[in-house]
């Protein structure tokens, strides 16, 4: 855990916490680049990533935000890292951020896995494959567990396209691309999740 400077209180005393989340997906890696899917293969962003992330915390500096909670793999870890730093606020990981596991499909392109599985990984039985369902299930516990912990507060997500597309299907009931590499979505947990700001890039 990295702290900058203490998070302030956003909600008024008595008042019913609504929290305000901005899920952001990690800077570009080089997998990324190449299409290559991730999982939870530790990969670094590269120069593009950084650069990515360094021009979306210019953007979003005067927001608000309080905190950061990222997931623990590296490109996400290190996104969130800079974020906080840019924004002089703490930056916490949890491990239940991480993206989708796809066991032995990690490291190959997506034309590989095609080619491979044509009936796709969501069929598929291979060991350490975490299904669409377990993904689903763990990206919408998560995200409640972060409005209950952070309750009425303004909170930075830095995840991974995979989480995002699950926590969407599951929690907000929208079937959505991935979004690009550090783009961001903005959701409200209120007693149930709305979407405020949304239309990202598709970019796989």
């Amino acid at each position: 855990m990295s702290i900058y400077e203490p998070p302030k209180s956003s909600v008024p005393t008595g008042s019913r916490p609504a929290t305000r989340f901005c899920l952001v997906r990690h800077g570009s890696t080089d997998w990324n680049r190449e299409n290559r899917i991730q999982g939870v293969t530790d990969t670094p962003m590269n120069e593009e990533g950084l650069a990515e992330i360094g021009r979306l915390a210019v953007a979003i500096k005067d927001e608000g935000w309080e905190l950061v909670v990222a997931s623990d793999l590296r490109r996400s870890a290190e996104s969130g890292e800079l974020i906080g730093q840019a924004l002089m606020i703490p930056v916490f990981f949890h491990k239940g951020l991480r993206e989708r596991s796809f066991g032995p499909l990690e490291g190959l392109t997506i034309e590989e896995v095609k080619a491979k599985f044509p009936q796709g990984s969501d069929q598929l039985a291979l060991p350490g494959l975490e299904s669409r369902r377990a993904i689903e299930a763990r990206a919408v516990a998560t995200m409640a567990m972060l409005a209950a912990v952070f309750a009425g507060r303004r909170v930075i997500v830095v995840t991974h396209g995979g989480f995002i597309r699950a926590f969407f299907r599951a929690g907000l009931g929208l079937e959505r691309a991935a979004p690009a590499n550090a783009a961001r979505v903005v959701v409200v947990w209120d007693g149930r999740w709305q979407l405020v700001e949304g239309g990202w890039n598709n970019d796989g």
